[in-house]
């Protein structure tokens, strides 16, 4: 991957990211929410692969949110950069799992009666984009209280 870094700021993008999937959301009756916060520093990074790790995150989140339920996504200054977290009220991801949904090729299991697929490429990518700013990508999660899927970059 090639990247163009320019200090940015995060939150035009989230909203771009937001409008992208709000197609998707409707479908299910799902409302996607941000919360920002009002001091966000501008961050070096590249426009376009910061939005491919939003698009993922958001419709991932989308994706596995029950039917009229809200995705939120937060943005807040932190330990010398920024954080964005994106949060789902899905059926959530158990404990031994968090380690592997970052490789891959590899998903957790299917939770609930509706089985979820994709390529188990996208948060793969999402962590070797984020990698690449000098930033760290996580989730956490508890089966049945749905999950946070959470990136940081410096400023």
């Amino acid at each position: 991957m090639t990247f163009d870094f320019k200090p940015l700021a995060m939150l035009p993008l989230i909203h771009q990211a937001i409008f992208e999937i709000q197609p998707f959301a409707m479908v299910k009756q799902i409302r996607l929410q941000v919360e920002d916060s009002q001091d966000l520093p501008p961050v070096r990074m590249d426009r376009e692969r910061i939005l491919q790790v939003l698009r993922n995150f958001i419709g991932n989140a989308v994706k596995f949110t029950p039917a009229q339920g809200q995705v939120t996504v937060s943005a807040e200054p932190r330990e010398g950069g920024l954080r964005v977290c994106v949060r789902d009220p899905g059926v959530g991801i158990e404990k031994e799992n968090l380690a592997i949904i970052f490789e891959k090729f590899r998903q957790g299991p299917p939770g609930g009666t509706e089985q979820v697929r994709g390529s188990g490429l996208g948060l793969a990518i999402a962590k070797q984009i984020v990698t690449a700013h000098g930033g760290k990508v996580w989730a956490e999660s508890k089966p049945g209280q749905g999950s946070s899927f959470i990136f940081q970059l410096p400023s």
